[in-house]
C-alpha cells in the first residue's frame, strides 16, 4: 500500500484545502490558492502536465490571467498527489501518475529577502529591542539570520526586561518569516531551542519554551508536531514555568486539547507546587483551556510576574491572563 500524508503547501507548510475545478478564461482548472500567495493545480492523470504547468504559470502570473509575464521567475516544486483522496501520494521504486504542482513568483522583494544580508551589530540591535522598535526588527530579521541567535541570548535573564521583549520580538520575527514563506530557519531555530533544553546542553535553555511558543504562535498549523514536544518539556523541574507560559500563550489562539493530552491530576499537583509562579501559571491554563478543576480564592489571588509596557510587575492570578 502507498504511504500517504496530508497535503501542506510546499511553499510555506500551511495545510491546503482541496484544489476544485473552475472555470477561467483560459478552460477549466483544477487549482487552487495557499494564504502564502502560492497557487497550486491538479494534473489528476499525468499524461498533461505540460498543460498543468502553462495554467499554473497564468493563475500565478502578477500580470494576470492574460498573461505570463516574460520578466518574472517562477520557483515550481510539484508531489505526487492523489485527486481523489486529497493526499500526497508516496510509492516505493513506482511513479504515481497524479501531481500537484505548486507555483510562486519570485518576486525582486522575495530575493533579497533569501539572498541578501542586512549589516546590522548585535549591539544596534539590541536598540531597537530596547526601544520595542518591533517593525523595524521585522524588517532587520528577513534579511539576517543572525538575528534568531541575538534574540536567544538575550533571553537567558528572567529578572531583566530585555528578556521578556525579546521573548516578544521572536513573535513578531516568527511573523515575519511565515508571511515571507521561509519556514527553515524558524524549524532549525526551534531545533536549536530544543536542544539547549537537554542535557548535553548543560541545560541552559531556562525560557527556549516562551521562545519556541512565540513561532509556533504565529502559525500553529505549520508547527502542529512541535506542540507536544513543547508540552513534555514540563517534566523537567526547571523548564516547567516556561513551559506553562508557552501553552497559555497558544491557548489564546489554538485549543490545546487538540494537540496535547492535559491531566486533570496532574494539574491539581500544580496547584500544590511550591513555586508562587507555577501555581499562579497553572490556575491560568486550567482557566484558559477550561479543565474542570476547582480554583481557591488562594489560588486565584496569588502573585504572577508578568511584563507591561516595558517593566516587570506583580499581579494576580485572576487579572493576569490579559498580559500572557
Amino acid at each position: 500500500m502507498p504511504k500517504r500524508e496530508l497535503p501542506t503547501c510546499l511553499f510555506c507548510g500551511r495545510i491546503i484545502e482541496p484544489p476544485s475545478e473552475k472555470i477561467t478564461e483560459f478552460g477549466e482548472v483544477i487549482y487552487g490558492k495557499c494564504e502564502c500567495g502560492a497557487v497550486y493545480v491538479c494534473e489528476p492523470t499525468g499524461h498533461n502536465q505540460g498543460e498543468a504547468l502553462v495554467d499554473a504559470m497564468m493563475l500565478a502570473s502578477p500580470e494576470g490571467i492574460d498573461k505570463i509575464e516574460l520578466g518574472v521567475n517562477y520557483e515550481l516544486r510539484d508531489k505526487a498527489y492523489d485527486y481523489k483522496t486529497h493526499q500526497y501520494v508516496y510509492l516505493k521504486n513506482q511513479i504515481f501518475s497524479g501531481r500537484l504542482f505548486f507555483i510562486k513568483p519570485m518576486t525582486e522583494s522575495i530575493k533579497r529577502t533569501t539572498k541578501e544580508k542586512t549589516k546590522i551589530s548585535k549591539k544596534d540591535f539590541l536598540c531597537l529591542l530596547e526601544e520595542e522598535n518591533f517593525e523595524q526588527i521585522e524588517r532587520v530579521s528577513l534579511n539576517n539570520l543572525n538575528v534568531f541567535g541575538w534574540l536567544i541570548s538575550f533571553s537567558y535573564d528572567k529578572e531583566n526586561p530585555i528578556s521578556w521583549r525579546a521573548i516578544k520580538a521572536m513573535g513578531y520575527v516568527a511573523k515575519a518569516y511565515v508571511e515571507a514563506g521561509e519556514i527553515e530557519p524558524l524549524r532549525n531555530t526551534i531545533r536549536k531551542l530544543l536542544w539547549s533544553m537537554t542535557d548535553e546542553s548543560g541545560g541552559i535553555g531556562w525560557r527556549a519554551a516562551e521562545l519556541i511558543g512565540e513561532i509556533v504562535y504565529a502559525e500553529p498549523s505549520l508547527f502542529q508536531d512541535i506542540i507536544p514536544i513543547l508540552w513534555s518539556q514540563r517534566e523537567e523541574e526547571s523548564f516547567l514555568e516556561s513551559v506553562l507560559r508557552s501553552m497559555i500563550r497558544l491557548s489564546s489562539k489554538i485549543n490545546l486539547t487538540d494537540y496535547i493530552n492535559i491531566d486533570e491530576n496532574e494539574l491539581k499537583n500544580m496547584l500544590n507546587h511550591k513555586n508562587d509562579e507555577i501555581r499562579a501559571l497553572t490556575a491560568i491554563l486550567i482557566s484558559k483551556t477550561k479543565t474542570k478543576v476547582f480554583l481557591s480564592d488562594d489560588i486565584k489571588n496569588t502573585l504572577l510576574s508578568v511584563y507591561s509596557k516595558g517593566n516587570l510587575i506583580k499581579v494576580k492570578a485572576s487579572k493576569a491572563e490579559k498580559y500572557l
